[in-house]
């Protein structure tokens, strides 16, 4: 028999006891792009947060703490009010929520992960405004990949939705920063900010939101793009490409990401913001004389009017492009000088562009210059 002394055994609770890996705050608004601000928020005052300290009693992270964050944001995300969630997220335990996550699970319960409208427990509390505003279903299905797991783009979207309906400007600042170091601003424009802003705009007319979240999330990415704009104002050369609004149109984010575009392809640009008339439009074209004027409509245009009679006194050669959804299917335009085309999207406008105005305008891209454009 040995007289070494056996080895201490470790007991069952001590092994229990031994602490997982912990994140920090910073650490986990960086992994699921929420901003530290919005976690702080939703820990102060619903109580989804971490649960554990480390001896200089700061709080960490666990990764049970971590999917529960990351099912809060993709709830705030379709509209669920934070107080709601929360109390649903309440409801669940861990492997409730874990399935929640990977989207196994459409049968009842606190909260669905289908296309059908969100249980009256969780459902959105001022989903109403009076006898005037319907309720349509909230749309609670976020997009995944074949594997079943949500891709970083629409992990992006779900954050930058759920920060703007946390009022948090910062922290979406960051998000929409964020984007446009990772991706070109074509990528970030048609694959992240439009389909946020869309999101948005469902939420409001769902009375999910009220209207000073879409203010807040245009407004500040207006401001980022036009950083990037300025931050390439020094590489931009050549002649400009005139952008402008149809009469009367609003909506002119578009344009400011396609301005940012452009400064990327070292393109000048000169932004003539939005609801300009007509008449100093072709002001400002005579003054200038540009090779390439964009301009965008959201709003439904008719086939004749005064713009195209405006552009009669264009003697120079200009390649007109035009973009958006208010476009009618054939323009009837009657100067031989100018060269007229559609684009579809976000990439093929700034190809274009760059293209017509790095070239004559009679080259610069498909066009009619008989009469009305093709379809």
């Amino acid at each position: 028999m040995s007289d070494e002394e056996p080895a201490p055994q470790r007991s069952p609770r001590r092994r229990a006891a031994l602490p997982e890996l912990a994140w920090p705050v910073g650490a986990v608004a960086e992994r699921l792009g929420v901003s530290a601000s919005t976690l702080r928020s939703w820990d102060r005052r619903h109580g989804i947060g971490p649960t554990s300290r480390t001896d200089g009693r700061h709080r960490r992270y666990s990764e049970s703490d971590i999917r529960r964050v990351m099912l809060m944001a993709r709830l705030t995300a379709h509209g669920i009010p934070a107080q709601a969630a929360a109390l649903a997220l309440d409801e669940m335990d861990d492997d409730a929520v874990a399935q929640r996550l990977q989207g196994s699970v459409t049968g009842s319960g606190p909260l669905r992960n289908d296309a059908e409208t969100v249980p009256p427990s969780v459902a959105p509390a001022d989903s109403t405004e009076g006898p005037t505003r319907p309720t349509r279903p909230t749309r609670a299905q976020p997009a995944t990949s074949a594997a079943g797991s949500t891709s970083p783009g629409v992990r992006m979207i779900d954050s930058i939705v759920s920060t703007a309906t946390a009022l948090d400007g910062q922290g979406l600042s960051t998000l929409y920063r964020q984007s446009l170091r990772q991706h070109s601003v074509a990528e970030a424009w048609s694959e992240i900010f439009v389909p946020a802003l869309s999101r948005i705009g469902e939420l409001w007319a769902d009375g999910g939101v009220g209207i000073e979240v879409e203010h807040l999330a245009s407004e500040l990415l207006q401001s980022e793009l036009r950083g990037v704009s300025r931050a390439q104002r020094l590489r931009v050369v050549g002649p400009p490409v005139v952008l402008a609004n149809a009469d009367n149109e609003l909506h002119h984010l578009p344009l400011l990401a396609l301005e940012a575009g452009l400064a990327g392809q070292s393109v000048a640009t000169l932004f003539l913001g939005p609801r300009l008339p007509t008449e100093s439009l072709i002001d400002a074209l005579v003054q200038t004389r540009p090779r390439v004027l964009f301009l965008w409509a959201s709003l439904a245009r008719r086939h004749r009017e005064p713009l195209w009679d405006g552009l009669q006194t264009v003697d120079w050669p200009l390649a007109v492009v035009i973009g958006g959804p208010g476009w009618p299917e054939h323009v009837d335009h009657r100067n031989p000088h100018v060269t007229l085309s559609r684009v579809a999207d976000f990439a093929s406008a700034v190809r274009v562009l760059v293209a017509a105005n790095g070239a004559d305008a009679t080259d610069a891209a498909v066009s009619d210059r008989s009469g009305p454009e093709g379809s």
